[in-house]
């Protein structure tokens, strides 16, 4: 038979199977190709010419697509490569290449999360927490490169008409907001230093969507500190007012070391060295991924005595139990308190405590505050409450590995010294103002 042929169904039907595979080409058009293999299945084929290479493009199977479909691909193509000058079959590959590169959004957090944990991101959960509330169930599904600000805008929208409906929601919503959109921000950010996205994004110039709205967000700034009078109720009372003796031991352990709620919630056993007196975070413990020995007071080491009574068998010092007395079976499977257990509890019994507003973190600001009050120095309550002191140079962040340990040390001593003057009153109306204690703290040759 020929090899160049009609293309006519009564011929095309008729070919019959080849001992090896063959390519009949149609007559009056150039490189439109019928490939037959010896099982008898008939593929329309186009080539051409790339340069030097030769190039395949299967146009479909016979009779699966009719002549007239195959004819009208084959035409589509032939003006594209003669004349546009279009490689199809490079452009395809080019084409599923891209495909196969676009992440959507989901995606992206899978693997956002994965690096974040790798780097014991501190945030990641509350991140993820985010994510899952109110950026995924608005872009989830979309490709990274597709996402534009209205879609950001509509997160930010989402998030403020919840929190109509929440009494709790802290600034109708707005913190949310804020907080929401810098998770997001860094989400993208992640996406464009992602190898298989670079060039795609840098192709559509593509820019970071949550940088081009308006933000409705409002950053959540607190600067309660309690009164000496408002310490004396919280110590005096807290463990009065029906919570957990442990939830309550916590929240005065927070007070009595001014440590992050989130430290001392996860705070092991393991992590105490009481041969010399301090709690021990390693890097992966802290906020700033440094090393932290938290020197221990009398509050602090008596506070840790009571609360062994209930989680001593446990992992944790203050794992979550809510046994009012000590049981005789210690668990041993005691888990630490959730993100938010210990502010819900706190605000359920404010009342009772005779203090407004307040919230665990302010109990550390409150110390901090009171300490430098009194005359110590700010570095020494820096340096107790771990915040970074923005050094970014070598010397700072390599070089310069002390400890602070005598610092530290000087600052928990003058804290126990203000509490001694406060907490061991016999009433509120004995309570020293603050330049009685300034005075006793001169006095008493700590600073």
């Amino acid at each position: 038979m020929p090899r160049a042929i009609n293309f006519i169904d009564t011929v095309i039907r008729n070919i019959k199977p080849p001992k090896k595979r063959t390519v009949y080409w149609c007559i009056g058009s150039p490189a439109f190709g019928l490939r037959v293999t010896p099982t008898g299945t008939k593929t329309f084929i186009y080539k051409y010419m790339s340069g030097r290479t030769s190039r395949w493009v299967t146009i479909g199977k016979y009779p699966a697509i009719s002549i007239r479909e195959a004819r009208a691909k084959y035409n589509e193509q032939y003006e594209a490569v003669h004349d546009y000058e279009k490689d199809i079959v490079a452009d395809k590959k080019a084409q599923i290449k891209a495909e196969k590169a676009k992440l959507t959004i989901s995606e992206l957090i899978n693997d956002y999360e994965i690096i974040a944990r790798i780097k014991e991101k501190i945030s990641i959960r509350e991140e993820l927490r985010a994510f899952n509330a109110d950026v995924v169930p608005v872009i989830g599904h979309k490709y990274v490169e597709d996402v534009t600000p209205d879609d950001i805008d509509k997160i930010q929208h989402r998030i403020l008409s919840r929190a109509k409906n929440k009494k709790q929601a802290t600034s109708n919503g707005r913190v949310a907001v804020k907080n929401t959109l810098a998770y997001t921000r860094q989400l993208f950010n992640f996406a464009k230093n992602k190898k298989e996205l670079r060039s795609t994004l840098q192709a559509k110039n593509w820019s970071n969507p949550v940088l081009e709205i308006e933000s409705l967000g409002k950053k959540a700034r607190r600067d309660r500190v309690l009164s000496f009078q408002e310490l004396w109720l919280f110590w005096n009372h807290i463990e009065h007012v029906g919570l957990p003796p442990v939830t309550a031991k916590t929240l005065k352990f927070i007070l009595a070391t001014m440590q992050r709620g989130k430290e001392v919630r996860n705070m092991t056993y393991s992590a105490l060295k009481l041969n010399e007196n301090v709690w021990e975070m390693q890097r992966c413990d802290t906020k700033n991924k440094k090393m932290h020995r938290v020197p221990l007071n009398k509050y602090s080491k008596q506070t840790i005595e009571e609360v062994s009574q209930f989680t001593k068998k446990s992992l944790y010092i203050f794992g979550v139990t809510c046994a009012i007395t000590p049981p005789s079976e210690l668990s041993e499977n005691l888990k630490p308190f959730s993100e938010n257990s210990l502010s819900r509890a706190l605000k359920r019994k404010r009342e009772d405590l005779g203090i407004e507003n307040f919230c665990p973190h302010d109990l550390r600001r409150t110390g901090a505050t009171w300490i430098t009050a009194v005359g110590l120095p700010k570095l020494y309550a820096r340096l107790l409450l771990n915040h970074s002191d923005g050094e970014n140079d070598v010397t700072g962040e390599v070089y310069i590995q002390y400890g602070y340990d005598i610092e530290k040390q000087k600052a928990i001593n003058v804290w126990a010294f203000v509490l001694d003057q406060i907490v061991n009153c016999q009433s509120i109306e004995d309570i020293p103002t603050l330049d009685e204690v300034r005075h006793a703290v001169r006095e008493s040759g700590l600073l």
